[in-house]
């Protein structure tokens, strides 16, 4: 992406800008911040290709590599007991997940976005429905990421 790793990675993981641009996103926030590397997380999700809405409760762990000028963002599901379940949507499970923004070999002032995805959206979804959603899901993230980009520099900010 024509930005660099430092502006990108608060853009990816931050809720003041990713409720902005990922169109599949209804909901996200932080539920509790541990410290200055370490959140909760609650957010809440559609797909128009999925029959049902799905929520998840992460924690996440980010920062930036003390030897090399990459970001990294991890996450995996945990219980809070403020956020129950509702029936209203399927309690996601996220699996050890994350992304790293790595500055491009070369071109520093461009980044490679690297995301590891693994979920188990839970319900009575058969496998071939997730496994035939998941990529266009993630295909969509970086589209919807690319057209947030956008309006930002038009934007000025």
């Amino acid at each position: 992406m024509e930005i660099p790793p430092v502006k990108l990675f608060p853009f990816v993981y931050r809720p003041e800008y990713r409720s902005k641009w990922d169109k599949s996103l209804q909901s996200y926030k932080i539920v509790e911040r541990i410290d200055q590397v370490i959140l909760k997380t609650m957010s809440f999700q559609t797909h128009i290709s999925m029959p049902c809405q799905w929520t998840a409760v992460d924690s996440h762990l980010s920062g930036k590599s003390p030897n090399f000028a990459a970001f990294y963002y991890f996450a995996i599901s945990v219980v809070h007991p403020n956020l129950p379940p509702t029936p209203a949507y399927i309690r996601g499970t996220t699996f050890s997940s994350g992304y790293a923004c790595l500055p491009l070999p070369g071109n520093p002032e461009h980044t490679k976005l690297m995301m590891v995805v693994q979920v188990d959206l839970g319900g009575f979804l058969m496998p071939s429905v997730i496994n035939s959603v998941m990529p266009m899901s993630l295909i969509n993230f970086v589209t919807d990421c690319k057209s947030g980009l956008k309006m930002l520099r038009q934007s000025g900010t």
